[in-house]
């Protein structure tokens, strides 16, 4: 895994044309919207998962950051799933793609298409000045 730096002596580094597309993790972890609120519990159990991806072929359903304590383990998890969480397009530039991760409590935002496919999650480390992410694409420095 390699990280694209946001920051240098706290001034935001540029990314001159890099898009969301270049730095977005390319395959998130998701579940099927058919999952159960156990499911999700166990993913949300690892302290790397901020969030879980609900899609069905590709078709985004939904994400889920938190399940309240009362939720069944056999419910279905999607009827707790945000269905419009904070999304972006794989067009849009690298820059605004991070601000908007940094204002998101989570850390992470989900990148759509304009069909609403599931293309992509931003994601930013614990110390909110890196993206996280894979592929041999690097933040101009």
């Amino acid at each position: 895994m390699q990280w694209f730096y946001a920051y240098r002596m706290s001034e935001p580094v540029e990314w001159r044309g890099l898009t969301v597309a270049d730095v977005m993790l390319r395959r998130p972890k998701a579940l099927p919207s058919s999952s159960t609120v156990g499911d999700v519990r166990a993913m949300l159990g690892n302290p790397s998962v901020q969030m879980v991806l609900l899609a069905d072929d590709g078709e985004f359903r939904g994400a889920i950051t938190e399940l309240p304590d009362e939720a069944s383990t056999d419910d279905e998890a999607l009827g707790y799933a945000d269905q419009r969480p904070e999304s972006i397009r794989p067009t849009e530039p690298a820059s605004a793609g991070f601000e908007l991760t940094l204002r998101n409590p989570h850390r992470r935002v989900v990148v759509l298409d304009e069909h609403r496919a599931l293309l992509g999650l931003l994601c930013l480390d614990r110390t909110r000045t890196r993206f996280c992410g894979h592929d041999s694409h690097r933040a101009t420095t």
